[in-house]
């Protein structure tokens, strides 16, 4: 096996071509076609299957592909994984490659953080004790981030 052109990966050697010159015979000629068992990074594995190294890497680990072997201290895939990778489809609903809306996409307040916001009013109209945002993170089971928005959002008005 020999690196692909322009690859970081370590220089490999043939097996069949290392057995011969120890043995003391003839070196066999690399072979001229690609074999299946090649070993490829996430990066060339992508450009078999046409998708992107972080699409080969996503699959791996949610078991859409093999999760590849570890050697030399990378994780490697066979060009026979790649090549079952290339005729199927992505299975997420991201942007495509190239895409040119780059509007945020926009997200559905939480019911909870709703809730949040009507204790901040009930506060703001003396219904209640004051908000202390550590106790509502705790009541609501949301991060103490949840609840600081839902307070900017009650405190900024009903428009956001």
């Amino acid at each position: 096996m020999s690196p692909l052109p322009g690859s970081k990966r370590p220089l490999l050697y043939d097996a069949a071509q290392v057995d011969a010159h120890l043995s003391g015979e003839p070196v066999p000629a690399l072979p001229t076609e690609p074999d299946p068992s090649d070993l490829l990074t996430d990066a060339e594995a992508g450009a078999i299957a046409g998708v992107t190294a972080s699409t080969i890497r996503a699959d791996a680990t949610t078991g859409l592909i093999a999760p590849g072997r570890e050697l030399y201290g990378r994780r490697w895939w066979t060009r026979a994984e790649a090549d079952a990778r290339a005729g199927r489809q992505t299975q997420y609903k991201g942007r495509t490659p190239g895409a040119t809306d780059k509007t945020p996409r926009s997200r559905r307040p939480s019911p909870k953080a709703d809730q949040i916001a009507a204790e901040v009013e009930r506060a703001e109209a003396g219904h209640r004790g004051p908000i202390d945002a550590d106790a509502l993170a705790a009541q609501y089971g949301v991060s103490r981030r949840t609840v600081d928005r839902a307070i900017a959002r009650a405190k900024d008005g009903p428009s956001q």
